[in-house]
């Protein structure tokens, strides 16, 4: 890829993200917000067709969290595959266009989320999943 390309990438996603004033900060400095927020950026100067994201917005504050979530959703516009992991069904719910719902390791539910919460009788996935996988905490998880 061209210097010239990945300097303007990087700058472009430094600035959606935020980290514009915190750029030369070392990142030992960093919180755990702006070290996901830097991570998501270095997986995307290169423009991956494809991308894995796990728990891209664990430990942000909701401004982050909104943020990741719009540069998700402008992926998506630009045609790009984006497979997610994520705790949040709301994440999921306002992020996927279709998901799996996995417990223990297996598939227990596949669809889009309004499949799914119409299927369900539910309000959202969140409900989903618990009339799933129960409402008792499991230990080690």
């Amino acid at each position: 890829m061209d210097k010239n390309i990945i300097k303007e990438r990087s700058r472009m996603l430094i600035e959606k993200m935020g980290l514009s004033t915190d750029i030369k900060r070392k990142v030992g400095k960093y919180r755990g917000g702006m070290k996901r927020r830097l991570s998501l950026i270095l997986s995307l100067i290169h423009d991956p067709e494809v991308l894995f994201l796990d728990e891209p917005t664990v430990g942000m504050d909701p401004q982050s969290r909104r943020a990741v979530w719009d540069l998700i959703n402008e992926l998506k516009k630009l045609g790009k595959t984006v497979f997610l992991t994520t705790h949040y069904m709301e994440e999921a719910e306002e992020l996927c266009d279709r998901l799996a719902i996995i417990d223990h390791g297996k598939i227990i539910a596949l669809g889009t989320p309004k499949e799914l919460i119409s299927k369900y009788n539910v309000k959202n996935l969140e409900d989903v999943f618990i009339a799933l996988t129960g409402r008792k905490i499991r230990e080690g998880m």
